[in-house]
């Protein structure tokens, strides 16, 4: 049954990259709160410049269209294209709509193939709101110059895979040797606000969005770092219903 739910997955995957999934995400509508302009304060907000902009579609989830009542909606909080960082243990996040006690499962792929590298139980029940992993607390760690999609799923019915409520995206490591060369955050190690404008001027979005949940939940200033949040987000196209603080 894994390898089936893992099969579906990149059948969903492969259709999203192509164009066939069509619905439009339904939290732009101008009564959703994060779908609202980001108000430009006197500090300067991040800026995230993609790496390779003409990368294809790599974002699966957030659709609500269809999907039956109680299922909380997923959102990956990803760019729709593969995205970068220069750890080896990156954080994965993602955004969920509602508490669910049902199975969730958190799935990661390489590039060699449909077999998971990683297919992981989460801990239930799971709140809503935003909510970060990191695949090395399972025993996986990211190669460099290697692409993976990820993967969180909730099991709507463990014979169905069809049912499952599915967001994820893609991600590629960097060596830190070749960032060093390029300019961006190196060591990466340490997670300030200098680091976020490093992060997010240098196309490392899992980077930059990690460490800016990773404050959030830290320090005082919370409104101008949900501002940058936020920002950061509007700029890759994702916009959540409500509030988007951890």
């Amino acid at each position: 049954m894994p390898y089936l739910r893992a099969f579906s997955l990149l059948v969903m995957a492969i259709t999203w990259v192509t164009g066939g999934h069509t619905s439009r995400s339904p939290f732009s509508a101008p009564g959703s709160l994060a779908a609202e302009p980001v108000t430009i304060l006197e500090w300067r907000l991040p800026e995230y410049k993609p790496r390779k902009a003409d990368a294809p579609r790599a974002r699966l989830g957030g659709q609500s269209r269809g999907m039956e009542a109680g299922a909380p909606v997923l959102i990956a909080l990803v760019p729709d294209h593969i995205a970068f960082t220069v750890k080896n243990d990156p954080t994965l996040c993602w955004y969920q709509s509602l508490h669910t006690s049902r199975p969730m499962v958190l799935t990661v792929v390489d590039s060699r193939g449909i077999r998971p590298i990683l297919e992981q139980s989460l801990p239930s029940p799971v709140r809503h709101g935003i909510h970060c992993l990191r695949p090395r607390d399972y025993g996986v760690e990211f190669r460099v110059e290697e692409s993976y999609r990820w993967y969180v799923t909730v099991v709507m019915d463990p014979n169905r895979p069809s049912r499952d409520v599915v967001a994820g995206g893609m991600i590629e490591r960097i060596s830190l040797d070749e960032a060093c060369a390029l300019g961006m955050p190196c060591p990466s190690s340490t997670c300030d606000t200098d680091g976020i404008y490093r992060s997010a001027d240098s196309g490392l979005w899992y980077d930059a969005i990690a460490c800016l949940v990773q404050l959030i939940e830290q320090e005082s200033d919370k409104e101008r770092l949900r501002q940058m949040l936020d920002h950061l987000l509007h700029q890759s196209g994702v916009h959540l219903p409500g509030e988007s603080s951890p």
